[in-house]
């Protein structure tokens, strides 16, 4: 084993893996209820109630805390051959001459044998407090690097909790952490009213959480109570597959989003929210993971049904990349990321056959066409009878969204620090095979300001996001050739690659099989179980 592969122990239960999962932070208490016989422990597994049965709300209040560290760095590159990351290194230390290769992932092991290698290279950058500070710093690595900011714990917060029912018959108190435990992971545990704030909307939010298996309070990094889902990976599925796309779908789609979700969290074990308590969290950054209560008898048949099954290139299992509803054509995932992608993810037609018209979407021309167009595609759901799961979605087929110039020139100034003047222009400079734009070139009347990569534009044109980066402008001119407001007209949403959701249900509803659906977003795909591998 070479000296800078670490070796990964998975944690089981029944021999699956045991995935932990943070849920919400910024909570001052949390009530809960748990619908089955449980137990409480300490951090380290010491039971402090025994056998509980209790039809009470339970509380988790903190008694005192101290809050932990944590710091953003920039990851310029990502691969997972070290001489690529090594080639890239000197034109890096060219922006700063402190940029380093960082080393994580390893070889995975479960039950004491090897599952895959998915040890990653990344060459990284800066010391930072705040997001914002490293967003700002990131476009100094421009126009040759498209930086992305990561989040790591440093140091984990500490203090005193306190645990009890609503009459006070159970108690007790620890320090750092409470665990309640069903003694069946189908168990249910209730949780009330937890805050969270849009950010869209612009105000706080309360809503009820429902989740299986353990459930660990803790302290988050500034010393406020957090939650993490701690269960096996068979029924950490079940949810993510309804979370990621609803209820009421066929059982074919359910099996390959099973399928695609499972290999995508066992290739990102030791990849995600270093110094973290916990392996994924539970929005899209992650695998989506949310706390509604459901029932769908074909995700769980399709959880059970593919169970161990991933998709793998060669002994490595594949990180598969899928996204909502990819417009009528997916992306390369190197026209989206820093990144030396698997070689399953090309970008191609969603639907049996290419239109020659539409055969090369980096042209301006044939672009605009195209989102001008709704040509026929899998994931175009106009005149088709689908579940109520895909209605809401036939807006991001195609889609507008319209801003006056000084709205968008505030956006711009607030999301990069940089002050352009009056935006006279949004020039598409290279676009990926999907349309998808990768580099755009603001024209300013006290400067020009290039943004690359297809997050960074969306984010920087838009008060939250652009649906995604596969889009055209048009402008509203005044009298005298000044832009009044940019419109943008676009198609899809999100970055376009892998597997899309969408056009893989429909794809399902027309009577096509699991292997189908596979075949068509991943090329030359190959399947197999992490459970019973020689």
């Amino acid at each position: 084993m070479a000296k800078n592969i670490q070796r990964i122990d998975l944690k089981t239960v029944n021999d699956e893996p045991v995935f932990r999962i943070g849920l919400f932070e910024g909570q001052d208490f949390i009530d809960f209820r748990v619908e089955g016989k449980f137990n409480v422990e300490n951090e380290n597994g010491e039971v402090l109630i025994k056998n509980v049965e209790s039809d009470l709300k339970w509380r988790i209040k903190i008694k005192e805390s101290r809050p932990g560290k944590e710091h953003y760095f920039l990851i310029l590159y990502e691969a997972l051959d070290e001489k690529k990351v090594l080639e890239k290194l000197e034109s890096a230390r060219e922006y700063d001459p402190n940029v380093q290769i960082r080393t994580i992932g390893g070889d995975i092991y479960l039950n004491g044998k090897k599952l895959t290698n998915n040890t990653k290279y990344l060459l990284v950058s800066g010391d930072y407090t705040s997001e914002i500070e490293a967003k700002r710093d990131a476009m100094r690595f421009q126009p040759r690097f498209s930086a992305r900011v990561e989040k790591e714990t440093l140091k984990q917060a500490r203090g005193e909790l306190e645990v009890f029912d609503a009459e006070y018959e159970y108690s007790a108190e620890t320090d750092n952490v409470v665990r309640i435990v069903p003694h069946d992971y189908k168990t249910k545990v209730h949780l009330y009213n937890i805050r969270s704030f849009d950010e869209i909307l612009g105000k706080e939010l309360h809503r009820d959480h429902f989740y299986n298996g353990t459930i660990e309070f803790r302290f988050d990094n500034k010393g406020s109570l957090m939650a993490i889902s701690e269960l096996p990976l068979e029924t950490y599925l079940k949810r993510v597959v309804y979370s990621e796309i609803g209820t009421g779908l066929p059982l074919e789609f359910s099996k390959s989003l099973a399928i695609v979700t499972r290999s995508e969290a066992m290739a990102r074990v030791g990849h995600k929210h270093l110094g973290d308590p916990y392996d994924m969290c539970n929005w899209g950054h992650c695998l989506r993971y949310y706390g509604d209560d459901f029932q769908d008898d074909n995700i769980e048949k399709a959880v059970e049904e593919t169970r161990g099954q991933v998709i793998s290139t060669g002994e490595r299992i594949t990180d598969t990349y899928f996204n909502l509803i990819c417009g009528g054509h997916t992306e390369d995932a190197l026209g989206v990321w820093e990144i030396d992608a698997e070689p399953v993810f090309y970008g191609k037609y969603d639907y049996k056959e290419t239109p020659e018209e539409f055969k090369d979407l980096r042209d301006e021309s044939t672009v605009e066409k195209w989102i001008q167009a709704r040509p026929d595609a899998w994931c175009n759901l106009r005149g088709r009878e689908v579940p109520q799961a895909l209605e809401k979605y036939k807006k991001y087929f195609r889609w507008e969204v319209n801003y006056s110039r000084r709205e968008l020139e505030e956006i711009i100034r607030k999301k990069t620090g940089e002050d352009i003047g009056i935006l006279f222009d949004i020039i598409p400079i290279h676009r990926g095979s999907s349309g998808r734009l990768k580099e755009v070139e603001l024209m300013g009347s006290l400067k020009n300001y290039r943004l690359i990569g297809e997050l960074n534009i969306r984010e920087v044109l838009a008060y939250d996001y652009l649906e995604s980066s596969c889009f055209i402008v048009e402008k509203e001119m005044d009298d005298t050739g000044t832009p009044i407001s940019f419109t943008f007209v676009g198609a899809g949403q999100g970055h376009g690659v892998g597997m899309c959701k969408t056009g893989g249900a429909v794809m399902a509803l027309e009577g096509y099989k699991m292997e189908d659906i596979l075949a068509h977003y991943f090329e030359n795909y190959q399947l197999r179980s992490i459970y019973n591998d020689k």
